[in-house]
């Protein structure tokens, strides 16, 4: 700030136009002076004042205002954090609920006899090729995805560990499909593909329950086995709850009496003398494997050949009415819309006549 000072060499008696003259000198000092403090004063309040919300925003807010990229998903081997719109996505043992949300795939698992094969093929995406559970870990990276989905049961957790380094890894199990295709669907950002999937699944299903009810009436019971050379497998309800108990049609009344026999709820391996207490109207044999190529499935069907010569294989009502129907595993033992939706199709054909 200026100081106020009286200029040397003027007494105290000076006269009366000295006294104006240095009296307007001195206001005008007083009015300088006052106009400096005044601009001082404003640039002190500008420095010292923070600005306002509109000038500048907290890395807090900013945090907030942007949009999340990225979103975690629980799954069979714990938690992991995806992309929210993932482009490149490989698919490992779930390729049914995959082709059926139209999920934008860079590799896949199939090779020739996979039943999902064909489909995958014309998508001209590069495949495993192979039915081998052992993972090409170098072709899935050289795929360049930016999400894995893994069918939980084709690795163990160190095989899951080096997916993840290649790209976020969410696994599952195959036991439930629609619980998976909601969760898959909303990873993709697909949540109404993954409904309409379902519903129509559904709708499917109730139609043939209608249609098998009505064809089949009081002869309505059912049996589903694998027959070798040397033994029977019997599978339970538990183990196939759409062809016991979703598709109109009810367990044998055997399927009680070989489960007080069995250690586990998925069936039970019984020898060839007990055919006969299969009374069954309808009566399923499952040939092959689910990532079996066709050739197992033909090498199967022909051992049955010898199975079917036994008396005790024909003493069963099945064979008699001819009712015996011969299915194949790789859709019958895989799970999704589009295999279960093949299996409902196989069963309506087998009751009604027509799929």
């Amino acid at each position: 700030m200026i100081r106020l000072e009286r200029p040397a060499g003027v007494d105290q008696s000076g006269s009366m136009v000295s006294k104006r003259l240095w009296g307007f000198a001195g206001l005008i000092v007083l009015l300088l002076a006052m106009l400096t403090a005044s601009a001082c004063g404003k640039q002190e309040t500008s420095l010292e004042t923070p600005p306002s919300p509109s000038q500048s925003s907290s890395p807090e807010a900013s945090a907030s205002s942007e949009e999340a990229q990225t979103q975690t998903i629980k799954h069979y081997y714990g938690e992991t954090e995806v992309p929210l719109h993932p482009q490149r996505v490989a698919v490992i043992g779930h390729e049914d609920i995959a082709l059926s949300l139209n999920a934008p795939l860079v590799y896949a698992y199939g090779f020739d006899g996979y039943y999902l094969y064909d489909r995958l093929k014309a998508l001209n995406i590069p495949l495993s090729e192979s039915s081998d559970l052992n993972l090409n870990f170098e072709a899935i990276l050289a795929a360049k995805p930016d999400l894995i989905i893994l069918q939980g049961y084709f690795t163990d957790e160190q095989g899951y560990e080096k997916l993840n380094k290649i790209a976020p890894t969410i696994a599952f199990k195959p036991d439930d499909w629609k619980g998976n295709i909601v969760v898959i669907g909303q990873v993709l950002g697909l949540e109404s593909k993954a409904k309409e999937v379902v519903a129509a699944y559904e709708d499917k299903l109730k139609q043939a329950q209608e249609a098998i009810a009505a064809a089949a009436g009081s002869k309505n019971t059912v049996a589903f086995l694998r027959p070798s050379d040397k033994e029977i497998q019997v599978f339970f309800p538990s183990f196939a709850p759409l062809i016991y108990d979703e598709v109109g049609l009810k367990p044998d009344a055997s399927i009680d009496e070989f489960k007080k026999k069995a250690d586990g709820d998925w069936g039970i391996n019984a020898s060839l003398e007990e055919l006969p207490k299969i009374t069954a109207d309808y009566v399923f044999a499952i040939y092959g494997g689910s990532i079996s190529p066709a050739e197992e499935y033909e090498k199967e069907n022909a051992a049955a050949i010898e199975v079917e010569k036994l008396q005790v294989w024909k003493a069963m009502p099945a064979v008699k009415n001819d009712r015996v129907f011969k299915v194949s595993a790789r859709t019958w033992m895989s799970s999704g819309p589009i295999a279960n939706s093949s299996v409902i199709d196989d069963i309506k054909a087998a009751v009604v006549g027509s799929p």
